[in-house]
């Protein structure tokens, strides 16, 4: 009998590996089917102290524009699921500085701000090479500065936004509430994978 139990266990555990894919591939998306986070363990109820306790790290932050989510993932676990806004013009690549979208593909948390202006933010590495490159074939700059990050540190203007968050009012980046921002914070480590998933054809 465990002859058997054996070959089983191991061939269950390679099913996941390959359903899961590894969080750390580039090449590995999960804007391929995004279906793929609905059936990883869900452990977002967990507190943060608990989940740094045990060690578990976000291993890539995955941003869906047809569902308004940011996910946090480790491994085949979901982390945290929060609802975000976006660029005012969100659907689409941003391409060009000032053309309000949020940046879609593979990119990293290249540094953490703790004194940002939107309380905590998590810097996402656009442009890539590809992007520049794009945008000096246009004779455009491609903009910068895309963030992951909460709502403005100025009383006015949180006081404002709040107010319409989550709708999207952001310049290009995504945006969760200070609460969410300091969980975020808490979890993720520089040198995270950001993936953002465009809206598909048929929204």
């Amino acid at each position: 009998m465990k002859k058997l139990i054996f070959p089983l266990l191991a061939a269950s555990l390679l099913s996941v590996q390959a359903f899961a894919g590894n969080p750390k591939d580039r090449s590995y998306k999960f804007c391929d089917d995004i279906t793929r986070i609905d059936k990883l363990l869900d452990r977002s109820r967990e507190s943060v102290e608990r989940i740094k306790r045990e060690g578990l790290n976000v291993e890539r932050i995955v941003v869906s524009k047809d569902r308004r989510q940011l996910y946090l993932v480790s491994g085949e676990t979901l982390l945290r699921t929060y609802t975000v806004a976006f660029g005012w013009n969100f659907i689409g690549h941003k391409q060009f500085e000032g053309d309000g979208k949020t940046p879609e593909g593979i990119y990293t948390i290249d540094y953490k701000n703790a004194q940002s202006a939107f309380t905590k933010s998590l810097h996402v590495d656009y442009p890539n090479k590809d992007d520049i490159a794009y945008a000096k074939s246009q004779g455009r700059s491609p903009g910068g500065d895309i963030m992951i990050h909460g709502l403005p540190s100025n009383p006015a203007k949180y006081e404002r936004i709040s107010k319409i968050h989550p709708l999207d009012w952001t310049l290009g980046c995504v945006a969760v509430t200070n609460a969410e921002i300091e969980e975020i914070f808490a979890l993720t480590k520089e040198r995270t994978l950001v993936e953002i998933c465009k809206v598909s054809p048929t929204k």
